[in-house]
């Protein structure tokens, strides 16, 4: 695995996905992502294939919380061999994670959109921070969101447990 690098980020949920014709006109570039997690893993490993309209491309991370928003992410490239031999080795407990990331600039900052297939209807947002006093503004074009930073239930790891459940949407909720 290559070196571990600190990941900070905030997260929020969108009311909904923002329109095609909106991401479209703010240049959004979509990716296809599944992503597996691996039995009897401690600091929950994952494989992630992303298919791009350059073609797909496969990653193992391990990634651990080690502050309020902050993650330590030891991550390297795979072949697609090595995505088949870890599908054997999938968490029977966890389901594959499937959602489209569309990827917008704004500002100096990049917005990734994650619209899930299941659950069905999550829209999450993350954005990545140099440095956990970074503001965060997100634009009026995303629509309706809130914070949900530090919510295990909206974790990857915890959305993929099979007996997983999102809490509906409420304005304001947290």
């Amino acid at each position: 695995m290559s070196p571990k690098a600190i990941e900070i980020e905030r997260k929020f949920r969108l009311r909904e996905a923002p329109a095609a014709d909106v991401l479209a006109a703010r240049g959004a570039v979509a990716r296809r992502i599944e992503q597996v997690y691996l039995a009897g893993s401690p600091d929950a490993e994952r494989i992630r294939r992303t298919e791009t309209a350059e073609g797909m491309s496969y990653r193992r991370t391990r990634k651990r919380q080690v502050g309020a928003f902050a993650f330590e992410e030891d991550e390297e490239p795979i072949d697609g061999a090595a995505w088949v031999e870890g599908l054997g080795r999938a968490d029977p407990a966890r389901r594959t994670i499937r959602k489209t990331r569309h990827v917008v600039t704004h500002g100096e900052q990049e917005l990734e959109i994650d619209v899930f297939d299941e659950p069905r209807g999550l829209v999450v947002v993350e954005v990545e921070l140099r440095h956990e006093d970074e503001p965060v503004v997100l634009p009026a074009w995303l629509g309706e969101w809130v914070e949900v930073t530090g919510d295990a239930r909206y974790f990857n790891a915890a959305l993929a447990r099979l007996d997983a459940e999102v809490p509906p949407w409420e304005p304001g909720q947290a």
